[in-house]
């Protein structure tokens, strides 16, 4: 007889149930001037989230996929927005920008992902990698203030939660030319949230703003002697496209 193949087609609902089941973070924004439901029109959602993206790493933030296929879907409008999401290789993420500017995103940690590093099982729940952790927090804050240059957006309040974190260490597991921390640093909590007030300050000098976020997320590690020098060193990296 004949062998029928049924395609599977992921929905928004599977990526999420995934995610709970590896380390993620959140990214909350959520404009803070009187509440606009349609500040933003359906027509022009699109166009602002492409002017906005971040694009300084093999994949952007937020990573815009440009077809539909099993395990990917484009942007498409929901009851007050557009979403979208990808779970393809060790990228797991969705995304949701809402009419009133508030913006979601949720993604895996690729620490929990990627599977193998130089040929060694990697294990989920292990690690955070120092470096990684430093482009993400400030690629999530260049977004928004992307986001806040391209609508009329004055202000709002910014939260990067880090989920699964218990007994993760901070490491500098990615980078084969940096010598790993030689001391422990270790979280004892679920999860850490990091919140802030966002203004149009950001767009002077976002860098400034996304350290705070970084150093406050590396005390939940009981990492307190990176320098603020370093941290900036490798922001520069990475503006700089030198990664």
């Amino acid at each position: 007889g004949f062998l029928i193949k049924i395609r599977y087609i992921m929905n928004i609902a599977d990526v999420r149930n995934k995610l709970k089941t590896v380390g993620n973070m959140e990214v909350i924004f959520e404009p803070s001037q009187a509440f606009e439901k349609n500040l933003i029109s359906k027509a022009k959602l699109k166009d602002i989230l492409e002017k906005s993206v971040v694009s300084l790493r093999g994949w952007s933030f937020p990573h815009i996929p440009n077809q539909d296929l099993e395990h990917t879907k484009r942007p498409y409008i929901f009851e007050s927005g557009l979403e979208f999401f990808t779970d393809w290789d060790k990228f797991i993420e969705m995304f949701r920008l809402y009419q009133s500017g508030q913006f979601l995103a949720r993604f895996a940690l690729y620490e929990d992902t990627i599977g193998k590093l130089n040929n060694k099982e990697l294990k989920p729940g292990e690690y955070l990698d120092f470096i990684s952790t430093i482009y993400k927090f400030t690629e999530i804050v260049l977004f928004i203030k992307n986001l806040l240059e391209n609508t009329n957006i004055d202000k709002g309040k910014l939260t990067i939660k880090v989920n699964g974190t218990k007994d993760r260490k901070l490491q500098t597991i990615f980078s084969s030319n940096i010598i790993p921390f030689w001391q422990e640093y270790v979280c004892k909590i679920d999860s850490i949230v990091v919140s802030n007030k966002i203004d149009r300050e950001i767009l002077f000098d976002h860098l400034s703003v996304s350290r705070s976020f970084i150093k406050e997320a590396f005390e939940y590690f009981n990492c307190f002697d990176i320098s603020e020098q370093v941290i900036k060193a490798h922001q520069e990296n990475l503006i700089n496209r030198r990664i």
